[in-house]
């Protein structure tokens, strides 16, 4: 890949970073805010008025403002103001976004009283969603002096671009990938896949990237050569060995608790053999005091 190409990649990459830093940026399935404070010089908390976010055209929450408590008009489930209690504060919650919610909106305020409104907030958003880490396989190909990779991920937005390195430090010649994009059935999301066709050395490491602009995410994946016998033999060694130790350790204190065990019963029939013998003799002596005394009666 030519110096001038890569180089061109990055101003086109940095080009729509910029665009995108204009929006406010969201994730679809999660939550977003749309910020917006009123920094008039009217003390909104005195006056009636009414305030209406909307979509591009569309009216998405409307409520009023009277003797300093809202009153919601028109409110769709999936929004909702943060600080309703705060005037001013006109902060709006969407919740569980999708692509579809990519828009501009705006928020209106009228001024009941003296008949007149004004725009106080515009915002753009843009949702973007996460690709899955790339898959990346190395398939059969007819030419057996060419190495054929494919790499695939999918459920993301917007079009992902897709970077190959070959030995983690060459860019392969553009002519050598071919990227398809597709979008998934009954959904704005995206899957992509994209074959690398490069006359590569075997012991050759390959990555592929998925990069998402809009979220500042890249996602790498990289296929190496599989090590020889000896060399899986060596790797191996370290869990063999652990799991021999352990199993070792195992028997050893299965072993000492036996022992206790057995240690402990032989101690407790010792004890009751010598309790035992201790109550045969006190009651050996207990007769032989009583006779002493049957005898020593007999002689008075």
């Amino acid at each position: 890949m030519s110096k001038t190409w890569f180089m061109t990649l990055l101003k086109v990459l940095s080009f729509s970073a910029f665009q995108a830093e204009a929006c406010v940026v969201g994730v679809s399935g999660e939550d977003v805010l749309l910020p917006c404070l009123y920094n008039g010089h009217e003390n909104l908390a005195s006056l009636n008025i009414s305030f209406e976010w909307r979509r591009g055209n569309d009216v998405v929450y409307t409520a009023a403002w009277t003797e300093g408590h809202e009153k919601r008009l028109n409110q769709k489930q999936e929004h909702s103001l943060i600080n309703m209690t705060k005037p001013g504060d006109f902060t709006m919650k969407l919740s569980n976004i999708s692509v579809s919610d990519t828009q501009n909106y705006s928020m209106h305020i009228n001024f009941l009283d003296k008949g007149t409104s004004a725009v106080i907030c515009t915002s753009c958003l843009t949702v973007a969603a996460h690709f899955t880490s790339p898959l990346l396989l190395q398939q059969p190909s007819m030419d057996e002096d060419v190495a054929r990779f494919v790499c695939q991920s999918w459920g993301g937005f917007p079009k992902p671009s897709v970077l190959w390195l070959i030995n983690f430090s060459q860019w392969p010649e553009v002519e050598t990938v071919t990227t398809r994009v597709g979008t998934l059935p009954y959904s704005q999301l995206y899957n992509i896949t994209s074959v690398l066709k490069a006359n590569i050395s075997l012991d050759s490491t390959v990555s592929c990237t998925i990069v998402n602009q809009l979220l500042n995410e890249s996602l790498t994946t990289t296929f190496g050569v599989q090590l020889d016998p000896v060399m899986q033999h060596h790797s191996a060694f370290p869990w063999v060995f652990s799991l021999t130790l352990c199993m070792l350790v195992v028997m050893l204190v299965a072993t000492a608790l036996g022992f206790q065990i057995k240690w402990d019963q032989e101690a407790r029939r010792a004890r009751a053999g010598s309790a035992a013998v201790k109550r045969q003799l006190m009651k050996t002596a207990s007769r032989c005091s009583g006779q002493r005394i049957q005898t020593l009666a007999k002689q008075k």
